[in-house]
């Protein structure tokens, strides 16, 4: 090997540090570790930990990203007062609860009322309404 280890060390955390991998393909962040690599002159069991560490150093930055994204957006809408998928949800839930409720306090009123017109049949439905 007659590369420097510091030197190949410095040129990959360089390389997998934070935006500037993030935005890269993992086609570009390997082709970029395959060249490091031929130039280091690493051999090839060096050479396939240093692309396994690249490979895994990507996944986990592109994790970071998308949940930065991710929480950058929600902060958008809800600043925004935009409402997201779970809010228009939870309402549907809420409507859909408050129609059951609803349709249970009716049932009972329904059976009194024909009830009380059969014990009164000189009596309206309109006049028991009152």
């Amino acid at each position: 090997m007659k590369g420097s280890t510091g030197m190949l060390e410095q040129l990959k955390k360089a390389l997998i540090t934070g935006v500037g991998l993030a935005v890269k393909t993992w086609t570009e962040v390997e082709t970029a570790g395959k060249e490091m690599i031929r130039k280091a002159e690493l051999s090839d069991s060096e050479a396939q930990r240093v692309l396994k560490g690249l490979k895994d150093s990507y996944e986990k930055t592109q994790e970071k990203m998308e949940g930065m994204v991710g929480q950058v957006v929600r902060d958008v809408l809800k600043k925004a007062d935009i409402a997201t998928r779970a809010d228009v949800k939870d309402l549907w839930d809420e409507i859909r609860s408050l129609k059951k409720e609803l349709k249970a306090a009716k049932a009972p009123r329904k059976a009194a009322r024909s009830s009380s017109a059969r014990s009164h049949p000189g009596i309206s439905q309109s006049q028991l309404a009152i």
